[in-house]
């Protein structure tokens, strides 16, 4: 039985969670023994500690203790059959890959976010070019690591569809509820520049907002009216019982169009219609007009809006679709196949010192 170690930022973050830990009972049932293990504590763990001085102190061991357990895990890694690393090991630089990389040269990078903007663009670089097989989350992501490195394929972020369930429809009557569903981290570059649009949007159509987030958001000044859902990992599969329309804003901006789809795929999978920006894969996961709108200038998304807000039959129509190709098209049955395929590739390859960057 060949054996997968799966290093991953935490246990809970939505990377880790879509592009290794979801397939981790498909991998063990296709053969493969597999040891997951997230950085601990993880990479968002903060001190809870009273006292500034304190807290800080606490965080400064915390931090020495993920990177302890980060580098006996690479220390273990020779044990292994493949590797897959998701976006980083510990963070501030390569020391953890290099010695990864002696340890084990079979490893699976795989990373979903524009991670290369910025100052870990060579960490990024470096990584493409050592690892046995590269898999970006898009074409966008894929373009950089083909510079370095011809071993690559795009696995895109998928969905476990048989964890969602489509909510009955909301009463007739009832206002309807636009949502959008996101990271505490993501809000603020993802959702606060359409606030003005959506504020005006509100006071014309009559629909309820909801926010599903890690914590209650403070937004910017603005007479948006929302509804707060926190989110819970265990009733991710039911957000069609808090929304009727899901959203996805993106700013077009280099960042953002490495983004993957997540939300978008999520509100597919739980039956609901979708209005996004055209921005990265958002404009290939939706067939336009048939399992969501696209929108980029605000009379497209009051039009969009319009339409979903004032007809019943027209969001059953475009929810049930846009289930169906995420079903067809990004779930983890239709890919779980080909990671397996990668995975095994990995197990097996020798790298040519030709293709290593210096």
């Amino acid at each position: 039985m060949p054996s997968l170690l799966g290093m991953t930022n935490s246990a809970f973050d939505p990377a880790s969670r879509v592009r290794l830990i979801q397939f981790i009972p498909g991998l063990e049932k296709a053969g493969w023994k597999v040891d997951h293990r997230p950085n601990v504590p993880d990479r968002q763990w903060k001190s809870s500690l009273p006292g500034r001085w304190s807290r800080a102190a606490h965080y400064r061991i915390g931090r020495l203790q993920m990177k302890w357990n980060r580098w006996r895990d690479v220390s273990q890694a020779g044990r292994f059959d493949a590797v897959f690393v998701n976006r980083d090991l510990a963070g501030g630089g390569l020391l953890f890959e290099k010695r990864l990389l002696s340890r084990n040269p079979r490893v699976v990078f795989d990373f979903d976010d524009a991670i290369f903007i910025g100052p870990n663009e060579a960490a990024v670089a470096w990584m493409c070019s050592h690892a046995a097989w590269v898999t970006p989350g898009n074409e966008y992501l894929a373009a950089f690591a083909r510079r370095f490195t011809s071993n690559v394929t795009v696995i895109p972020t998928v969905i476990d569809t048989d964890r969602y369930t489509v909510a009955p429809p909301w009463p007739a009557g009832a206002p309807v509820r636009v949502g959008w569903s996101g990271s505490d981290q993501s809000i603020a570059p993802a959702l606060f520049p359409s606030l003005p649009m959506l504020e005006a949007l509100q006071e014309r159509l009559g629909f309820e907002f909801v926010i599903v987030t890690n914590s209650r958001p403070t937004l910017p000044v603005s007479r948006l009216r929302f509804t707060f859902v926190p989110w819970k990992a265990e009733e991710e599969g039911e957000l069609g019982r808090h929304m009727d329309v899901g959203l996805m804003p993106l700013v077009d901006d280099a960042f953002q169009r490495g983004k993957c789809g997540l939300k978008l795929l999520q509100y597919m999978a739980a039956g609901l219609p979708t209005v996004a920006s055209p921005v990265g894969v958002n404009a290939e996961i939706t067939i336009a007009g048939e399992t969501g709108f696209l929108a980029r200038s605000e009379g497209e998304w009051a039009s969009a809006l319009e339409t979903l807000v004032r007809s019943a039959d027209v969001r059953e129509r475009i929810g049930q679709a846009g289930r169906r190709r995420c079903e067809e098209r990004y779930s983890t049955r239709r890919w779980l196949p080909e990671l397996v395929a990668i995975l095994e590739r990995a197990a097996s390859s020798r790298r040519l010192a030709s293709n290593r960057a210096a």
